[in-house]
């Protein structure tokens, strides 16, 4: 980018790259890297992509506005206002949608094993236990001579532990533990809590003060950031991510859309809050989510429009 340029110039030429086509892996890299300099970047992008998205929204305006370019970003917000007033939920997307998710660096310092966003792995550790990371996810591990410990920093896990009943395997992940001695479970820990799914064997799972509950093959726990015990039901999510695939049976779109969100750099935003409840039947494969989204959106006869670098927003 040309020195002499504002930071909101530097953000339209980027937009006019990463518009229409896909960028070759250098273009992607240093726009990456330009996006990582300071929020203050991203908020220029975002700007632009926003005040873009909705120029586009009517024709008509868009003749009589597109001819004058923004030189300042009070300019630009302008154009924001405008299209906030034609109905476009520009305020959604600019709230929200303030450049490309970052993983949190100091996570990934402090642990032993982390993944990258739509980059899933599996690792055997020293005492036999399977490993499985799925995308943006961190973990610490502590293999001891009396039992064994893995603290999930972020995201979510899959772990077949290694038989060793005078060293039981417990997974941390805030406030809760699950604890086994050889058997086959996930434990996904996000904003709004923690989840623990049993697929083989017996898990203990404890949270603060409350008493423990033992879980078996075919249950799952829930524990809300603010609750002090375990929401226990039937397995109703699944393994489907260790596969490579998000495999769902009625399911409501929008969760459906947070599953594939955890996959890509750009936030997904559904517009039509009437369809969030919409069953959704299908199996998605996960090496390109991307694609999974135009899938899903065929099926679900709605349309998606890509802000690069910033949103998927279907409507």
């Amino acid at each position: 980018m040309k020195s002499t340029e504002s930071l909101l110039q530097q953000a339209a030429r980027w937009h006019a790259i990463a518009s229409g086509r896909d960028l070759s892996a250098d273009e992607s890299r240093a726009l990456d890297q330009w996006l990582a300099q300071s929020s203050q970047h991203r908020l220029a992008y975002a700007d632009i992509c926003a005040a873009a998205f909705a120029l586009e929204q009517t024709a008509a305006a868009a003749n009589s506005i597109v001819r004058r370019a923004p030189q300042t970003k009070a300019a630009t917000r302008t154009w924001l206002r405008w299209g906030m007033a034609a109905g476009t939920p520009l305020l959604l997307v600019f709230a929200l949608l303030v450049g490309p998710r970052l993983a949190p660096s100091w996570q990934n310092w402090n642990s032993d094993l982390y993944t990258d966003i739509g980059k899933p792995q599996s690792q055997t550790l020293a005492d036999g236990s399977v490993l499985e990371l799925d995308t943006d996810s961190a973990v610490r591990v502590r293999l001891g001579s009396n039992r064994r410990d893995i603290e999930l920093l972020r995201g979510r896990l899959a772990i077949a532990v290694a038989k060793d009943s005078t060293r039981p395997l417990h997974v941390q992940a805030g406030r809760v533990d699950a604890m086994a001695v050889g058997t086959r479970f996930v434990v996904d820990h996000n904003a709004t809590g923690t989840e623990v799914s049993v697929h083989e064997g017996i898990v203990r799972v404890t949270t603060g003060s409350a008493a423990p509950v033992d879980l078996t093959a075919g249950q799952q726990a829930f524990v809300s950031d603010g609750e002090l015990a375990a929401r226990v039901g039937a397995l109703v999510s699944n393994d489907g991510w260790t596969r490579g695939v998000l495999s769902v049976e009625q399911m409501p779109l929008a969760q459906v859309l947070a599953e594939l969100d955890r996959y890509l750099p750009e936030r997904i935003v559904l517009t039509d809050s009437a369809r969030a409840n919409l069953p959704i039947t299908a199996t998605l494969p996960l090496d390109n989510p991307a694609a999974a989204l135009h899938t899903l959106a065929q099926t679900s006869q709605l349309s998606v429009r890509h802000i690069p670098r910033v949103a998927y927003i279907m409507r």
